[in-house]
């Protein structure tokens, strides 16, 4: 069975949050609580080391779709962050 997951870097609010996600859509509009990112950075390049990392030490050998910025990689929907009350 296949794990269809991804790891994501999408940018909110001027900083980079990294995510362990399911790799096609979920819902009508995919949102992600901020609460649940495995990490927050202030560049680009700080979460893209970091998701990288986090991805090679998962205990399964890394996700099926590994790093991706923005978008589900399986369909390209778009995620959007919520930022819960």
């Amino acid at each position: 069975m296949s794990r269809n997951d991804q790891i994501l870097v999408k940018k909110y609010k001027g900083k980079y949050y990294v995510f362990s996600v399911m790799a096609e859509s979920w819902s009508k509009t995919n949102s992600l609580n901020i609460k649940e990112a495995e990490g927050v950075f202030k560049t680009r390049e700080e979460a893209l080391i970091f998701a990288h990392d986090y991805d090679n030490k998962d205990k399964w050998g890394g996700s099926e779709y590994g790093v991706v910025e923005e978008r589900l990689s399986k369909d390209g929907a778009k995620v959007k962050i919520v930022n819960p009350i």
